[in-house]
């Protein structure tokens, strides 16, 4: 009875840690989307701006917030492959006791296979 209890705990904190894993990947998959649209705006702005012969400082001021937008995009890239990486780590090493959640499991198996580069 007690080995049953023990598995069914490992079971228990398997599956909430890939729940938790599985949220942190699709959260920072969605921040680094919204990084993307924000650089591509920001260049846009500061290509026109400079069209239009804006004031230098204001063209300047634009640039550093686009340079701000890719620094973040970066920071974003690096946590995604890093939560990526755990999650394969975790369906590798808690597989079998996953089994029963296959919905999650596909989910989480196919977020690795999104975001995890060889």
């Amino acid at each position: 009875l007690k080995i049953k209890v023990g598995v069914v705990k490992r079971m228990a904190a398997a599956v909430k840690n890939l729940k938790i894993k599985v949220g942190v990947v699709k959260r920072t998959a969605k921040e680094l989307t919204s990084y993307e649209k924000e650089i591509s705006t920001q260049t846009e702005k500061v290509e026109k701006m400079k069209a239009e012969d804006k004031p230098f400082h204001d063209i300047k001021q634009q640039e550093e917030v686009l340079k701000e937008a890719q620094t973040c995009h970066a920071d974003a890239k690096r946590r995604l492959d890093g939560a990526a990486q755990d999650l394969e780590s975790l369906l590798a090493e808690e597989g079998e006791a996953l089994a029963a959640e296959a919905e999650l499991l596909e989910e989480a198996q196919a977020l690795v296979k999104q975001y995890v580069v060889d």
